[in-house]
């Protein structure tokens, strides 16, 4: 059994570029749909989906499930991408 100052102290001496180093996968949420079942079989690559959010809404992006920034959809290019307004701030 690890004692938990034994843990705290492990991680107080990992090495901040070693952190840096590590990718994740932030996910942009734009809004959620309800269907029905038949609904949902009933889709073809033309249908739209209508989603709960406005055009204005902030775009979230998020972090293991957790909202890390907002902001807004832009263009980039032939891609999208997300112009941050607000950093989430982390809990102390």
């Amino acid at each position: 059994m690890t004692d938990i100052s034994d843990t705290n102290l492990a991680v107080s001496r990992v090495n901040p570029k070693l952190i840096g180093t590590v990718e994740v996968t932030l996910e942009a949420y734009l809004g959620t749909a309800r269907l029905t079942v038949a609904d949902l079989t009933a889709l073809t690559a033309d249908s739209v989906v209508p989603l709960d959010a406005r055009l204005s809404q902030p775009v979230e992006l998020r972090l293991g499930g957790q909202a890390v920034a907002r902001g807004d959809l832009v263009a980039v290019d032939d891609h999208y991408g997300v112009r941050l307004t607000e950093i989430v701030r982390w809990p102390d």
